[in-house]
C-alpha cells in the first residue's frame, strides 16, 4: 500500500494515533511517581509516631530521675502531680455518625467523657433536606447512640457533614455524615 501524502485524514490518524499513545504511557509515569511519593509519606509517619514515643519515654524518665533527686528538696508535690498527669489520659468527647439505613443515621459518642446539652445546627443541614431528631440539649455518655433522620429532594444533596457542639465546646464541630454502611 503506497503512502499518498496528501491524504490529510490519514496523518491525521497517525497524529492521533500517537497522541492517544503518549498519553497512557505519560500517565502510567506519573501513577508510579505518586505511589513512590506515598510511600514515602508513610515511612515519614511510622518515624514520626516512633520519634514521638521515645519523646514521651525520655520525658518520663526525666521525671522518674528529677523526681528521685528532689526526694528532700520541697517540691516532689509537683513532680507526682506532672507524673499523674501524663499517666492518666484526660477524659474527651469524640463524635461518629453510624448510617443505620434509609435515610436514619446515629449520632455516637466514641469518647471517654459525657458530652452535655449537645447541639445539631440545623441551619448547616441545606436547603431541601429536613432533619427529624431529638438531638437538642441532651447529655450523651461514651458509647451511647441517638438517632436522627435526614431527608433530602431532588436535585439537593444529602448533607456531607453534621455541626455539633456541647457544653465545654463551644465552638461547631464537623462530623462526616456517611453515604452508605
Amino acid at each position: 500500500m503506497a503512502i499518498d501524502w496528501g491524504d490529510a485524514p490519514a496523518w491525521s490518524a497517525l497524529g492521533l494515533s500517537a497522541v492517544g499513545t503518549i498519553i497512557p504511557i505519560s500517565s502510567a509515569r506519573s501513577s508510579r511517581a505518586s505511589a513512590r511519593s506515598a510511600e514515602i509519606s508513610a515511612q515519614a509517619g511510622v518515624r514520626q509516631a516512633a520519634a514521638a514515643e521515645e519523646q514521651v519515654a525520655i520525658a518520663r524518665e526525666s521525671l522518674r530521675l528529677a523526681g528521685g533527686q528532689s526526694a528532700s528538696s520541697h517540691a516532689p508535690t509537683e513532680i507526682e502531680a506532672v507524673q499523674e498527669a501524663l499517666a492518666q489520659e484526660p477524659p474527651y468527647v469524640a463524635w461518629w455518625i453510624e448510617f443505620k439505613g434509609h435515610y436514619l443515621y446515629a449520632l455516637c459518642n466514641i469518647g471517654t467523657a459525657t458530652a452535655r446539652n449537645v447541639e445539631i445546627d440545623e441551619s448547616r443541614i441545606g436547603r431541601g433536606c429536613s432533619f427529624k431528631g431529638q438531638l437538642k440539649t441532651l447529655q450523651m455518655a461514651p458509647g451511647q447512640e441517638r438517632r436522627f433522620k435526614i431527608t433530602y429532594w431532588w436535585p439537593s444533596q444529602r448533607p456531607r457533614e453534621l455541626w455539633v457542639r456541647w457544653q465545654g465546646h463551644p465552638e461547631w464541630k464537623a462530623i462526616q455524615v456517611p453515604l452508605k454502611g
